[in-house]
């Protein structure tokens, strides 16, 4: 870290930050998931502060795109009111075109040089669109109809 900051604990929790969100994050495409930022022993001096949202998102596989996954923040800063605090529901994750069996490494920071930083990662794994399981299960059902019609001799 450069200059005065330091580093506390942080975690990615559930929407209701209650306990920490799952790992890893299955998003089909086009869905959402809304999660909180927890922190823990900041430093008593920088409790009523505002520390900046920031993210990264990282390709975890060879089927990611680093675009394929969207962060927003339902507001730009997380101003904790002790030296542990959660922010509820202020992250929204949304698999914006992910394919089937991509993988996304993502980390929310929340700080900046001066006064404290921490950051928490999750991973995020795509899983496939309906019609993609769905067409295959349906032709396989419909051989088994057409070949059992057939042993019948129907």
């Amino acid at each position: 870290m450069a200059g005065s900051a330091m580093a506390y604990d942080a975690a990615i929790w559930n929407s209701q930050g209650t306990g920490a969100a799952q790992t890893p994050i299955v998003l089909g495409p086009g869905e959402s998931k809304t999660l909180s930022y927890h922190v823990e022993s900041i430093l008593p001096i920088n409790v009523g502060k505002a520390l900046t949202y920031s993210y990264n998102v990282e390709p975890a596989n060879s089927r990611a795109n680093e675009g394929d996954i969207s962060v927003t923040f339902s507001h730009p800063s997380f101003t904790p009111a002790d030296i542990t605090d959660t922010d509820i529901g202020v992250i929204t994750i949304t698999n914006t075109d992910g394919i089937e069996g991509a993988s996304y490494l993502i980390t929310i920071s929340a700080g900046a040089t001066g006064v404290e930083f921490g950051a928490a990662s999750r991973h995020v794994d795509s899983i496939p669109e309906f019609p993609t399981v769905a067409l295959p299960v349906a032709a396989i059902l419909g051989l088994v109809f057409i070949f059992g019609r057939k042993k019948e001799g129907l």
